[in-house]
């Protein structure tokens, strides 16, 4: 029996999520739903759903959502959480010994030079 029902990575920008999140992906039983609790979007930009949930139903109850990455039927289903991310299921997450917890975090100045890179880059 699984120990975790779900997963959550706690990161920031430039720090490496999403090449954590697409090797994640690339896992058996592993789905990551990107930046599920995003104020501006749900999972990735053009997403309209994730798991049924569209973006008005999780901006109106966003325990909804969570609830069904939890029970999702493809194996073990998580998200990243950024900390300007929806503050309502903080708590629940944190509180949570059924969830996973992955912190990932970067040296901030190779995250400056990184953010730098990319403006300059586009």
């Amino acid at each position: 029996m699984p120990q975790f029902d779900y997963f959550v990575v706690f990161a920031e920008m430039r720090t490496g999520s999403n090449f954590l999140e697409t090797n994640l992906n690339a896992i058996d039983g592993l789905v990551c739903h990107g930046e599920a609790f995003n104020p501006h979007f749900i999972g990735y930009p053009k997403t309209k759903s994730i798991l049924g949930v569209t973006q008005a139903a999780r901006d109106e109850d966003p325990k909804q959502l969570l609830r069904e990455i939890r029970k999702a039927p493809d194996g073990l289903a998580g998200f990243r959480y950024f900390h300007d991310h929806d503050p309502r299921v903080f708590d629940k997450i944190v509180d949570d010994p059924k969830c996973a917890k992955i912190v990932l975090t970067r040296n901030p100045a190779d995250s400056y030079v990184s953010w730098k890179i990319a403006v300059a880059t586009g």
